[in-house]
């Protein structure tokens, strides 16, 4: 049985609401080894994979500070938890400045308030000004920002990666199967705590956010 987490929970959710933004021929920059969100998206024509690593399988081995396309190649690109693993994020966006043709979007996700995690390669946490800044340093339009959960959200978070880590609840076992209903309700409980308490207090705390942007014509 898979532990409930609500910032994979949250993001899925953030994403799908954003997918009539994502259009034509899509760049997944760090997809990892599969097609993670790909049936959302119906207005996207073709679906290409990059990551740097080559046992996931992508259809373009490289980085995504690096992309080996050529310029003005892609409609849109989609980008998931994946600047914060890399040393230089402003060359990141560049990169995505050139790819993406005048008028393609990019929808990016990226964590607030998160454990460490793919040690050593984990660097950086964004608040939404450090995002907006980062895109429209280089050329982009904010469309849009989505704040990826509340206080209450954080919490759950933090309080179930907690868990996983002090009892290794990802390996599966009797006793991650006997917790893991539990941990399903109290994050459940939790991201509906968020949901009714609209106070600007609320707005401080964010597991992360969601960007939209788009490439000036």
């Amino acid at each position: 049985m898979a532990i409930f987490k609500p910032s994979k929970i949250l993001l899925y959710k953030k994403i799908k609401a954003n997918a009539d933004y994502v259009f034509g021929t899509t760049l997944d920059a760090g997809s990892g080894g599969f097609n993670r969100y790909g049936g959302l998206f119906k207005k996207m024509t073709k679906y290409v994979s990059l990551d740097i690593k080559s046992e996931c399988k992508p259809d373009i081995v490289g980085p995504v500070d690096n992309i080996p396309l050529g310029d003005n190649s892609v409609d849109s690109i989609i980008c998931t938890q994946v600047i914060g693993d890399v040393v230089n994020p402003d060359k990141v966006i560049k990169e995505f400045y050139r790819v993406v043709r005048p008028g393609g979007t990019v929808l990016l996700s990226e964590s607030f308030m998160n454990e460490i995690h793919g040690e050593p390669f984990d660097y950086w946490r964004f608040t939404n000004y450090g995002m907006k800044h980062l895109f429209e340093t280089n050329g982009f339009t904010i469309l849009k920002f989505e704040q990826i959960g509340g206080f209450f959200s954080v919490q759950a978070q933090n309080t179930i990666r907690y868990l996983i880590e002090k009892f290794k609840l990802n390996q599966g076992g009797f006793f991650s199967s006997i917790v893991s209903p539990f941990i399903n309700i109290f994050g459940k409980f939790l991201i509906f705590l968020d949901k009714i308490d609209k106070s600007q207090a609320n707005r401080k705390f964010s597991i992360g956010w969601l960007a939209i942007a788009k490439k000036n014509e």
